[in-house]
């Protein structure tokens, strides 16, 4: 049965942030000055593989600069398909992302889906000129390794316009979902149900997104401790 009096501490608690929760919304819709970069899907592409499957490939590929900078566009460009693809698989591997192999092939084919688009620039206002954000969403579809998921996610990781209004339901929010006892057959139930928390906590739902991925365990640990507390 779902809990109404955990749904109301859940809107309580996000009405009323912490500083540090505050501030962190502000570092993470700072990424929108990434909207600018010439290789900003192929950036967002890389994102995407670090943290699929494990967060941990974000800090050795994307934040460790020398593995970054041995796959930045740039870089690869000056390498054969074949050569790329082993250096693609090295680094991969060196920087502990899951599933290296299969990864870097993804990545590999996306590099060459980018080159018959015209190149890093070129894909960019393509990517850009889809109107609206399911557009902008099967867009991202057509790329190795990217689903429905990623493609939205992927555009709610540089704060885009399109996608203030959005939530991605990921393992993180199912276990939010599940702390209150609620479940939901269908995504875009899902969906709503958080997107109204989000209004009634006066938040975008991009917002309530993020902070439900970033204390997942802040915030199951307080629900678990009121359901679990003494009638």
């Amino acid at each position: 049965m779902p809990n109404l009096t955990l749904r109301k501490k859940l809107v309580t608690m996000l009405s009323n942030l912490s500083a540090n929760k505050l501030k962190r919304l502000n570092e993470l819709k700072d990424t929108s000055k990434e909207l600018g970069r010439d290789d900003i899907i192929w950036h967002l592409l890389l994102c995407s593989m670090s943290t699929m499957g494990n967060s941990r490939g974000y800090e050795g590929l994307i934040e460790n600069q020398d593995n970054y900078n041995q796959v930045s566009y740039e870089s690869l460009f000056k390498h054969s398909s074949e050569q790329r693809h082993k250096i693609l698989q090295g680094t991969l591997k060196a920087a502990k992302v899951r599933m290296p192999l299969q990864k870097a092939l993804w990545l590999k084919e996306n590099f060459e889906i980018i080159e018959k688009m015209g190149g890093i620039k070129k894909t960019r206002e393509l990517a850009f000129a889809q109107k609206g954000m399911e557009a902008k969403i099967e867009f991202m579809k057509q790329f190795h390794g990217i689903g429905p998921k990623y493609a939205r996610n992927i555009w709610m990781d540089i704060y885009h316009p399109d996608f203030y209004n959005n939530i991605a339901i990921d393992e993180r929010i199912k276990k939010i979902t599940g702390a209150l006892d609620y479940h939901f057959d269908n995504y875009s139930d899902h969906e709503k149900f958080y997107l109204d928390i989000a209004k009634e906590a006066n938040l975008q739902g991009w917002e309530l997104d993020r902070l439900l991925y970033q204390f997942n365990d802040e915030f199951i640990k307080k629900l678990l401790k009121v359901k679990n507390s003494p009638k």
